[in-house]
């Protein structure tokens, strides 16, 4: 039942996203996803891995928000639009969990299972093991780009990003 509340809260992020319409807010719903995201792999593979991920998560998301704050707008924060998507995508995707928790799906039982990864002590060593060698590489060449990006915008004539106009 706690994994269906999880999976409803998560799915509700995810479909909430395209809603935010600023950039800080759009950072605190990837923030509470990433949450979610974590607790759901705590509750499913190891707590470890997960508290481990919610780190990883939390450093990065840190980096993105200075990046955001030092580069956007000083907007207004309305959440009252945000709140009623966030219920309702909250309402809808709790109900279609709901009608799949009743329903018979034992042939996605085998694909629900994690007893294997529970039981393996090298659990850890899977994820650079010499089969996922080319998910790591692409994922570290992902991260190259994302850096040369942040530094090609950041290069800009050794200026300020964001000019600031003073009120005389």
């Amino acid at each position: 039942m706690s994994l269906m509340i999880v999976l409803s809260l998560c799915f509700s992020l995810i479909f909430m996203m395209p809603m935010m319409l600023q950039p800080l807010s759009l950072g605190l719903c990837i923030m509470g996803l990433s949450g979610v995201m974590c607790i759901l792999v705590g509750l499913v593979v190891s707590s470890w891995y997960g508290y481990v991920l919610f780190l990883v998560y939390v450093g990065g998301l840190l980096v993105m928000f200075a990046y955001v704050s030092a580069l956007a707008p000083n907007n207004f924060f309305s959440s009252a639009s945000s709140v009623v998507g966030f219920i309702f995508m909250g309402f809808l995707s709790f109900f279609l969990m709901g009608i799949m928790y009743f329903l018979d799906l034992s042939y996605l039982s085998n694909l629900m299972s994690f007893e294997g990864e529970k039981s393996s002590s090298s659990s850890g060593s899977m994820i650079i093991g010499s089969s996922s060698m080319c998910l790591v590489i692409v994922l570290g060449t992902v991260l190259l780009v994302n850096l040369l990006a942040v530094v090609k915008v950041c290069y800009y004539q050794q200026g300020p990003l964001r000019f600031y106009s003073e009120l005389k």
